[in-house]
């Protein structure tokens, strides 16, 4: 067990250009998820994509006129991200173009820009590849000083500015009106995003940077409605993602980059069918949980009509055809309730035991209610408000039950005439 430990957890660390990546790794994986639920709130999950193919421009520039200096290559490239934000907004705000088009057309405008300027450095070479795609094992000091920073200024500034994050992402009318300005925050969200895209060019590249800043918080928001929350599971997950994509790529000899974003992926996947409110495998359990639990309140119901009926055939016959279900349904229903001691068995008959009518009666009250409101309120024609009451009378609790029962003044009769079980 330990020398398994030893080789396929602490080997890795032992090289100096893990220990950088899996730094470099972490601290952009934190960086993305924080700034990237924001990203996804606003839905402008396009912007980041746009940001990170337009920042191109700025790195050569910054190259042509400052060379391979690390502060010069960060501030042209997020000043060329902030030009393109800016360059966005002036077209959606002169034209009728839309804002997802005038993305489009911006972005990959200076994407092909980045290009052009590229190929006139003649006597340097820039491996694209490497910008498209990353290097996350070839990270230097100096990258990881820099994602560290940048994951820092995040930070604090979602703490500093958390009200004014959350208002001007859910609710910028609000915002304004209290005096918080939405273009400012804007741009200082702008701003955050061009510097976690400069910080994840050397990890994970341009292209798979995108992943990152969409992937762990939208993981997160399967999994909760809480700000706070999707913000801590957002950097969790994409420090997960860092960590095992790395050893994953140490292991198997996969590209890293690749490997991160498959692990945010595969996460994601996993919240996706198995989140307890969102999954869809969860749903679909929930969905049949439920058709179960109405076809059990169906066989009590009618039971409780038919409760002078004598003999176990005719009662599950009569109760399958008035439900069109086999027989069988109807048997495993009813051995349901035999087993929550609201039915048993005697003699080859079938009765339901005090508990069992009490929940029958419930069941029928709630029914002849609903009918009467739905009458009175005039919402459908009389001829139709049974199949309304069949439906509603398995969702509507207790408390509902006694307030609709109160609101209608304790009625004695639903619209058929039949009387209406009193609590």
């Amino acid at each position: 067990m330990m020398d398994l430990l030893s080789k396929y957890l602490l080997e890795p660390v032992q090289y100096e250009f893990i220990q950088r990546a899996l730094i470099a790794s972490v601290t952009i994986g934190i960086s993305c998820g924080l700034i990237g639920t924001y990203i996804m709130l606003r839905r402008m999950s396009l912007i980041g994509d746009a940001l990170a193919h337009a920042v191109l421009p700025g790195v050569v520039v910054s190259f042509m006129v400052a060379g391979k200096s690390e502060v010069a290559l960060f501030v042209g490239a997020v000043v060329s991200g902030i030009l393109t934000v800016l360059l966005i907004g002036f077209v959606n705000r002169n034209s009728k173009i839309k804002e997802d088009t005038s993305i489009g057309i911006i972005f990959t405008g200076a994407f092909a820009l980045g290009i052009l300027l590229v190929s006139q450095l003649k006597q340097v070479h820039i491996d694209l590849s490497s910008y498209l795609f990353g290097d996350v094992l070839g990270v230097s000091t100096g990258d990881i000083t820099l994602s560290m920073i940048i994951m820092v200024v995040i930070i604090l500034c979602i703490v500093l500015f958390y009200k004014q994050l959350l208002l001007t992402s859910f609710d910028p009318t609000m915002a304004m009106t209290i005096g918080i300005s939405t273009t400012l925050v804007h741009y200082m969200l702008m701003t955050l995003l061009s510097m976690s895209i400069v910080a994840g060019l050397q990890s994970v590249g341009v292209i798979l940077i995108i992943a990152m800043l969409i992937t762990p918080p939208a993981t997160a928001y399967l999994l909760s409605n809480n700000l706070k929350k999707i913000l801590l599971l957002s950097a969790m997950f994409g420090t997960i993602s860092a960590i095992t994509g790395l050893y994953l790529s140490y292991h198997f000899n996969f590209a890293s980059g690749a490997s991160i974003v498959l692990v945010a992926v595969a996460l994601f996947m996993l919240a996706f069918l198995f989140s307890p409110k969102e999954g869809v495998v969860t749903k679909l359990f929930r969905r049949r949980s439920a058709s179960k639990m109405v076809l059990i309140e169906d066989v009590i119901k009618l039971s409780y009509r038919f409760k002078d009926e004598p003999g176990k055939t005719e009662l599950v016959d009569k109760i399958a055809n008035e439900l069109g279900i086999s027989n069988g349904r109807v048997e495993g229903a009813i051995k349901t309730l035999i087993g929550k001691d609201l039915m048993l068995r005697t003699n080859g008959t079938y009765n339901l035991t005090e508990e069992g009518v009490k929940y029958a009666l419930r069941l029928v009250r709630t029914h002849r209610l609903w009918e009467t409101y739905i009458t009175n309120k005039n919402v459908v024609d009389i001829e139709h408000i049974h199949p309304e009451a069949e439906k509603v009378e398995h969702v509507l609790t207790e408390d509902m039950v006694d307030e609709l029962d109160e609101e209608l003044g304790f009625p004695e009769k639903d619209p058929h005439g039949s009387e209406i079980p009193r609590k």
